[in-house]
């Protein structure tokens, strides 16, 4: 299977999470077995069978160019194990290893082609969720931002995924009622597939790629000493200017980038990255906090490498947010069901394969607005297009939250709007918006629609 197309990112340098796995092979790197209550809580990992581990550093791959100058990389979809606890081999899914994938290092105007041979027993799609691998789409103008970029070093992505595990090791997606209900959670954070890594880093400021990669759990994320945080993107690219927040909380799917000043630390010393479980919605799902664990120990363990930032730039070369005319079209998604079990739905209909909800114009901007009338919340996201949000409950955005956005929250009894513009050119092949929690969309909690 070969995907192809123009990498077109809008100076779009965060990380583009692409995911697959067979369907019924979501037990072997998807979720966990069932738990009563609104969701299991995440525990620090026994000393018991646990060993320390250096962070594994997502490989970096730049694929090659052919003669018609497309950018050209494969990946093979197989089986394999991977330890998380010492001597228990657990059976996992990967892209070109036993476990997540690669991150693909795309350029913004080249077209691009992706090869895909699938080792399983059985079809597969790559984007069916539940192992990650990475998209890196760069921008000239980013060069000029000064930004950390020696990967692996001072610029690192952490990509965050709670699994439950049996008692003989293996992943467990046995789901029980309530996981249909308001999403799987594990009760093991992994951290680019390892239990409590530790990320060495030089004495300067580091750039985190932070992802949430959990089916349903929304993640708030701080360094131990209320280190500063400066976000200076999101899911979708870069912000206009920097901003400083003591945590950044994450739906699933959504992703941000940090810089964080490890140019005052002492040498040897260990700083903490602390997650815990958001307090969303009415408390149910991705709701309802939690205590702290450390999910990566970052040690400051050599000196600051020559030419290394010194400063957060005060502005970025971000692209521009999208914005509605007069008179634009309005649609309204509600968000709605999940009452005494019955799944959740848009519009109060649930996926038909053979139905297409929306036929939107292509080269347009329109006003969508989504409308929370459930109980918890739902972190949406829409394929194929641009986007940013106009208001929240009536109000603007946040800082962080504006820019382009792919991947978007919608508490509970909140409305958001936001702008979108589609393609220049249409297609007849459906789009997709739906829930990004991966059992509220697998029950059927997404749309489609068409550009003509």
């Amino acid at each position: 299977m070969s995907e192809s197309g123009p990498a077109n990112p809008g100076r779009r340098t965060l990380l583009s999470g692409f995911v697959a796995v067979a369907a019924s092979q979501l037990a072997g790197c998807g979720g966990g077995g069932g738990s009563g209550g609104t969701g299991t809580t995440v525990q620090t990992p026994p000393a018991t069978g646990a060993t320390a581990t250096d962070l594994p550093i997502v490989p970096l791959v730049q694929g090659t160019v052919d003669g018609s100058g497309t950018r050209v990389f494969s990946l093979q979809v197989g089986a394999g194990t991977t330890t998380f606890r010492t001597g228990v081999a657990t059976r996992t899914l990967g892209y070109n290893g036993a476990l997540l994938g690669p991150a693909l290092h795309l350029r913004r105007g080249e077209r691009v082609r992706i090869d895909v041979q699938n080792g399983l027993t059985e079809s597969t799609t790559v984007h069916w969720h539940g192992l990650a691998g990475l998209l890196l789409i760069d921008d000239p103008a980013i060069g000029s931002a000064g930004l950390p970029s020696s990967w692996g070093v001072d610029d690192v992505a952490l990509v965050l995924q709670d699994k439950r595990f049996d008692s003989s090791g293996q992943i467990d997606y046995t789901l029980t009622a309530n996981d249909l209900q308001v999403g799987y959670t594990g009760d093991v954070l992994l951290v680019n597939g390892a239990v409590a890594p530790v990320f060495k880093a030089p004495q300067q400021w580091v750039r985190l790629r932070l992802l949430n990669g959990c089916n349903s759990r929304t993640l708030s994320l701080r360094l131990a000493g209320n280190l500063p945080l400066s976000q200076v993107a999101n899911e979708a690219g870069l912000l206009a200017q920097p901003v400083v927040r003591s945590s950044v909380t994450l739906v699933p799917g959504e992703r941000a980038e940090v810089l964080v000043n490890l140019g005052t630390a002492s040498l040897g010393q260990d700083i903490a990255l602390y997650a815990s479980y958001a307090a969303t919605g009415m408390g149910m799902g991705s709701g309802g906090g939690q205590g702290e664990i450390a999910a990566v120990t970052i040690r400051v363990d050599k000196a600051a490498q020559a030419g290394a930032m010194t400063a957060v730039p005060a502005s970025l070369p971000a692209a521009s947010a999208i914005t509605a005319p007069a008179g634009a079209t309005a649609r309204t998604i509600r968000l709605d069901g999940g009452m005494m079990g019955s799944p959740f739905t848009l519009n109060g209909r649930l996926f038909d394969i053979a139905r297409i909800d929306m036929t939107v114009p292509a080269a347009t901007t329109e006003v969508w607005t989504f409308t929370n009338t459930t109980m918890m919340a739902h972190p949406m996201h829409v394929h194929g297009v641009r986007m940013s949000i106009l208001t929240r409950n009536g109000a603007a955005p946040r800082a962080e939250e504006q820019g382009l956005r792919d991947t978007f929250n919608v508490d509970s009894m909140e409305t958001v709007q936001v702008a979108v513009r589609t393609a220049g050119t249409p297609s007849a092949s459906p789009l997709m918006f739906h829930c990004h929690i991966l059992e509220h969309e697998d029950a059927g909690m997404m749309g489609q629609f068409i550009t003509a």
